[in-house]
């Protein structure tokens, strides 16, 4: 729910001594020497820009490892689109990481746009069950055909439609007109796949092109006499060593027996230069790491600041592969992550379309945009995207995004959603990401704002995450499931589970409140929390898998739920989806009724 900016900052001394700390020296410095840099993951650029980052961190004497991990990525090259004999000539086209390297030619069918899932929301801050629609569903065999789509950024999902209905390629229309945005093919979260699902890794050649060439195509297309298309495609897709670097920030008067700690982390690689995405969030964190690492005798929690390659080509490989590598150390003593991409776009004021939070995450994030910038702000939920790569592991996580420039603003200037620059669809995944679409005072306060969350993350005596809040939050989910089912399925035993979690939850916060709890148990406590409840509402594979990178409802165990409306009582796939519920609320009920039994008495 949007607020009004207060106008007033409200800082305790050590938050105003942190955030007077913080300077544009050093940030800037950063986005011109990446202003220089191609930071696309396994190329010299990204291996410069991550020695730059080490030199800088010997200078201010701050502790970190590098890693250089193989991740599997892949880099897009070229595309290219013929129709008949060359009578298209079309403007920039893209392919995609992750598409396969080859030519096809064959009839181009427009397919139309892909629907996407009717996701609801009732205050603007909670996305409830959904309608779960599936991508071109009217669409017939396309088999040996090249599908032209007005799919926009095109979704992970539709391709995956199109491919399983034979596409011999894809070509999407984006809506800029001047260059299609850069992006991603495959569903893997992290770029690898498990041995046994090898067959997600799309095997069609995908090219993006701009709204006005898609709009010519699209005539081919349409056309009564028969217009022959050939698409070619050019990526390298591959193992690659690609830095990750990693700053740690040790407490001053923390328990030496403490080992908890927050995760603060972005993306270093880049489409072109990508100044806005995310060199800017590369500018804060480098900030961060030297200002906490200054300010370190009064915090409570270690911290550790990284930065990740991979993001762009991997589907987010580089943070990926540290929750695979660290999983143990995660688990156990991360109490949150917070992630930093696209903060400081020039023209941003307030954090209301990108910013977003898990439900118990509210209380601290909000405090801390209130207190840091007095600007408006609202609650939105985490989508499967970003590097938000430790949901399987359950911890609690804010930001995928920062700051945005009003919708008002980018409707006059005509932009188009994408899903970072701060809004700018100028910008975003385009070779104009350039050092002019980044703000000072913008990146000022976005790093300051970041400061003073990050701080209440490690000085709290007792973690600020508020779980009676998130028990009340998937309630609200699951009480809407059970509305959509209607009389075909029961979600009451689920809801009982919750009720009981919730007393629990209660009492368990009274009596930290009252003394009754010394600070290590509620803290345990409330990690023990996150680690279930993060779960249940954001994935359904194992803790130490990785959901597929498609935008999902919360508990999507149970998304399905909407398909009821789909079949008669009497078809078989009515029963067999009573079938998957049951088994799934069976996994929700005892996960909650474990959880109930390691809340303290």
């Amino acid at each position: 729910m949007s607020q009004q900016r207060t106008g007033e900052k409200s800082l305790d001394q050590y938050e105003s001594r942190l955030t007077d700390a913080v300077s544009i020296d050093e940030p800037w410095a950063l986005l011109e020497e990446f202003a220089d840099l191609e930071r696309v993951s396994g190329t010299e650029d990204e291996r410069r820009a991550a020695e730059y980052l080490t030199g800088r961190l010997d200078e201010f004497g701050v502790d970190y490892e590098r890693y250089d991990p193989e991740l599997y990525i892949s880099q897009p090259h070229s595309a290219s689109i013929t129709v008949d004999d060359g009578v298209f000539e079309p403007g920039p086209v893209k392919t995609v990481a992750f598409s396969a390297a080859r030519a096809v030619t064959g009839e181009l069918v427009y397919v139309g746009e892909a629907e996407q899932s009717d996701v609801g929301a009732d205050d603007g801050s909670q996305y409830h069950a959904v309608n779960v629609t599936r991508p071109y569903a009217d669409v017939g065999d396309l088999s040996g055909k090249i599908a032209l789509t007005a799919a926009g950024s095109l979704s992970i999902r539709a391709t995956r439609v199109l491919e399983e209905k034979g596409a011999a390629g894809v070509i999407a229309i984006h809506e800029n007109e001047r260059e299609p945005h850069d992006g991603i093919a495959t569903s893997v979260w992290g770029g690898a796949p498990p041995y046994d699902e090898k067959e997600r890794i799309p095997d069609l050649p995908i090219a993006n092109v701009t709204r006005p060439d898609g709009d010519e195509l699209r005539s081919y297309a349409d056309a009564d006499e028969y217009h022959e298309v050939t698409l070619e495609t050019d990526t390298t897709t591959d193992w690659m060593a690609c830095p990750i670097v990693e700053a740690r920030i040790e407490a001053g008067d923390a328990d030496p027996d403490d080992d908890d700690f927050v995760l603060l982390h972005g993306h270093y690689d880049s489409w072109a230069v990508g100044i806005a995405d995310n060199a800017t969030g590369d500018a804060g964190l480098l900030e961060l790491a030297r200002v906490f690492d200054a300010h370190s005798d009064d915090l409570q929690r270690d911290l550790r600041v990284c930065w990740w390659p991979g993001h762009s080509t991997g589907r987010y490989a580089g943070s990926t592969w540290y929750a695979d590598e660290f999983a143990m150390d995660l688990v156990e003593d991360c109490v949150a992550h917070v992630d930093m991409d696209s903060p400081g776009a020039k023209g941003s004021t307030e954090y209301v379309d990108m910013a977003c939070w898990m439900p118990e995450m509210h209380g601290v994030v909000a405090g801390a945009i209130e207190d840091a910038t007095g600007a408006p702000y609202s609650e939105n939920r985490p989508r499967r995207a970003g590097d938000y790569s430790f949901n399987n592991l359950g911890l609690s996580g804010a930001f995928t995004l920062s700051s945005n420039i009003p919708a008002d603003v980018r409707e006059t200037m005509r932009w188009h959603t994408v899903g970072g620059c701060g809004g700018n669809a100028d910008a975003w995944h385009l070779s104009t990401d350039t050092i002019d679409k980044a703000g000072k005072p913008e990146l000022i306060r976005d790093i300051q704002m970041y400061a003073v969350l990050v701080s209440r993350l490690l000085r709290a005596d007792v973690l600020p995450h508020d779980h009676a809040r998130n028990v009340e939050r998937h309630r609200s989910i699951v009480a809407d499931y059970d509305d959509l089912a209607g009389e075909a399925f029961d979600f009451g035993p689920t809801l009982e589970a919750l009720d009981s979690v919730a007393d629990a939850v209660d009492a368990f916060y009274d009596a930290v409140e009252a003394g009754e709890i010394d600070h290590e148990v509620a803290n345990e406590t409330i990690k023990t929390l996150s680690r279930t409840l993060t779960r249940l509402n954001f994935v359904s594979d194992g803790q130490f898998e990785q959901d597929p990178a498609y935008n999902r409802p919360p508990y999507p165990r149970f998304e399905n739920t909407s398909l009821f409306d789909v079949y008669d009582e009497s078809d078989d796939e009515y029963r067999f989806l009573q079938v998957e519920l049951q088994r799934a609320q069976n996994d929700a009920v005892f996960e909650l009724r474990r959880l109930r039994d390691e809340l303290p008495n």
